[in-house]
């Protein structure tokens, strides 16, 4: 089974975003690391650039990740976390 890998940053250009991240990463975390196929889900904020956040995820399958990007759209991180700039990587390796 391939492991899906996303690796990348978000980044918070204003304080209505910068607030969104404080309001719900901490519970879109929790929620991540709870489902089936989450083998690794990190994301904290880069000591050299305020605002910069570091992520690195690990999904078990194309699946599980397909999952949850499903989960997470729907959910009230994915509803107020849209305008947030992301710069991520995808990579698959069995």
């Amino acid at each position: 089974m391939a492991k899906v890998y996303l690796d990348g940053l978000l980044v918070a250009q204003t304080a209505a975003h910068r607030a969104v991240i404080d309001l719900y990463l901490e519970e879109h975390i929790r929620l991540t690391r709870e489902e089936q196929g989450c083998l690794k889900f990190e994301v904290y904020e880069d000591p050299n650039k305020p605002n910069t956040f570091i992520v690195s995820e690990e999904f078990v399958s194309e699946e599980a990740f397909a999952h949850h990007q499903e989960r997470a759209k729907t959910s009230e991180w994915g509803t107020h976390s849209d305008k947030l700039e992301r710069k991520f990587s995808k990579r698959i390796e069995s």
